[in-house]
């Protein structure tokens, strides 16, 4: 066969035994193709030096969507939460990923549906079968709460995308907020207004959620910046013993993972930002006019969707040889709980800065 010429579906037919759908069934790994016929295909594929057209497999995707427009194709959104939290939802972060997702699966065509494990009583097996009976194909497993595994599911018949770090097995495609450049983009503007002595607080429990990358990133990020004189770690309640921690350590300023931080160091008779500086590393945490980074929880949702589609429309079902992480990069907001910059205290945000209100 000439090499210049692009190798066709029929040409891999001819050779293989096979009709052209086959064939396509085949290079798409669908399941209702034996492994044995697919391996055989495939084989003959590699062996003719066989390339898919990059143009032809979008419009064949969007073909394929547009038909799963027409039978209104449902995905899955899991949620996975301890029975003592009633909904995710009335967290603001939650709410937000939430609603990016279900926004950017409606503009790709999908309807979609929750599902509480909680509502089967944590039996993920009987979870798993129902949503398969339902003809669902698509899971977009919501930041779990609690919860490190899901085990049970027949993963061959779904493909899946979890948000966040928290689930650990299953080793699935995720999407994930960037935690070490939230605390980078959080520690750069501390540097520029002059702190020196910053402290990260947060609750116990949450920097395992991400596998510490919270207090990991924080201390390895002190070191790109030679003004940090000393810097320290807070694990634990917003109460007095955190009180007492920030004036042993005499911190000049908190980055918090939760607002009730900043709330302890005013009922202590703190003054923010005069005595001491605070910002939050989640703009979902705390009320409008706070100092902040937003790790862009919207994003985050739409993200995913976007990847589960992907899957959806290549047919890739079953657990990735491979997963992947896709992070998303946060933005800085600025605020009134922090001192203005050292250089100019009008200083207008730089590019990636925006105001919060």
């Amino acid at each position: 066969m000439d090499k210049k010429q692009r190798v066709r579906l029929v040409d891999i037919a001819k050779i293989a035994g096979v009709n052209k759908s086959t064939v396509s069934l085949a290079l798409r790994v669908d399941p209702r193709i034996k492994p044995e016929t697919r391996d055989r295909i495939l084989a003959v594929a590699n062996r003719l030096g066989y390339r898919p057209d990059p143009h032809l497999s979008h419009l064949m995707g969007y073909l394929r969507s547009i038909e799963s427009r027409n039978h209104e194709e449902c995905v899955a959104y899991l949620k996975l939460e301890p029975s003592e939290i009633r909904d995710l939802d009335r967290i603001p972060f939650f709410r937000e990923v939430h609603s990016g997702a279900r926004s950017e699966m409606e503009k790709l065509g999908y309807r979609v549906e929750v599902f509480r494990l909680r509502d089967y009583e944590f039996n993920t097996k009987r979870l798993s079968d129902v949503i398969s009976h339902r003809g669902i194909r698509g899971l977009l497993v919501s930041p779990p709460v609690g919860i490190t595994e899901l085990t049970g599911f027949d993963w061959s018949r779904f493909a899946a995308v979890t948000i966040g770090f928290r689930l650990r097995s299953p080793q699935l495609c995720r999407v994930v907020c960037d935690q070490y450049m939230t605390i980078r983009t959080a520690m750069d503007s501390l540097a520029k207004r002059g702190y020196t002595r910053p402290l990260l607080a947060h609750l116990k429990g949450r920097d395992a959620h991400v596998n510490r990358r919270w207090s990991v990133a924080f201390r390895g990020s002190a070191r790109l910046f030679p003004s940090f004189k000393k810097t320290e770690v807070f694990s634990g309640n917003p109460d007095r013993a955190f009180v007492d921690f920030v004036k042993e350590s005499q911190a000049d300023c908190v980055l918090g993972l939760g607002y009730g931080f900043a709330e302890a160091l005013e009922r202590s008779g703190f003054g923010i930002p005069n005595d001491i500086g605070f910002a939050l590393l989640d703009k979902h945490d705390g009320p409008a006019g706070i100092s902040c980074v937003d790790q862009q929880p919207f994003l985050l949702g739409q993200m995913s969707a976007r990847q589960l589609s992907g899957f959806l429309d290549r047919n890739e079902l079953g657990l990735p040889s491979n997963p992947f992480t896709l992070t998303i990069s946060p933005s800085w907001c600025e605020g009134g709980t922090l001192k203005p910059y050292v250089d100019c205290e009008n200083r207008r945000p730089s590019v990636g800065e925006k105001a919060h209100h």
